[in-house]
């Protein structure tokens, strides 16, 4: 009995499917859309006028320069002098073979000074600067890397 029902409900179900499927397939859209072109009246004027020359082509074309550009001609200087900030002697250390453990050597080195210093790279290479007023700390810094195997030395640069 729940076989015949569970098989008529089926039936019924596949059959509302196809009769859905159906109805969305074979439905047309009634609604017609008219679309109209209006010609804007520049066009017709467009199409009237008949260029024969225009003054741009007469500008190029003339030898005689009887005209002057609307620009003026200014010159103006302003003195930031006094606004900028000097250039600051700085110190860079330079170091022949720099790998992982010669990084953390200097880093190390340069903490335990308690001077400040900043790491960049430039050309797949690391650059320190370090500031600092003399080069006293600096040799001792150079003496203290040494000890690790790391050669290196200080140049002087103005940023």
């Amino acid at each position: 009995m729940q076989k015949k029902i569970l098989g008529i409900f089926f039936t019924v179900l596949f059959i509302g499917v196809v009769g859905l499927l159906y109805s969305l397939f074979n439905y047309t859209n009634d609604t017609v859309v008219e679309v109209r072109e209006y010609p804007s009246p520049l066009e017709k004027e467009k199409k009237n006028k008949k260029f024969t020359k225009s003054w741009i082509d007469g500008l190029a074309k003339s030898s005689r320069q009887k005209y002057s550009f609307p620009v003026n001609d200014m010159f103006m200087q302003i003195e930031l002098y006094k606004y900028i900030p000097p250039k600051i002697k700085s110190y860079r250390l330079v170091i022949d073979n720099v790998d992982r453990y010669s990084m953390f050597c200097i880093l190390q080195t340069l903490s335990s000074f308690k001077l400040p210093f900043v790491f960049s790279k430039e050309d797949k290479k690391p650059v320190i600067y370090i500031g600092s007023p003399n080069s006293k700390p600096l040799k001792k810094i150079v003496e203290k890397l040494k000890e690790y195997d790391i050669k290196s030395k200080i140049v002087e640069v103005w940023l």
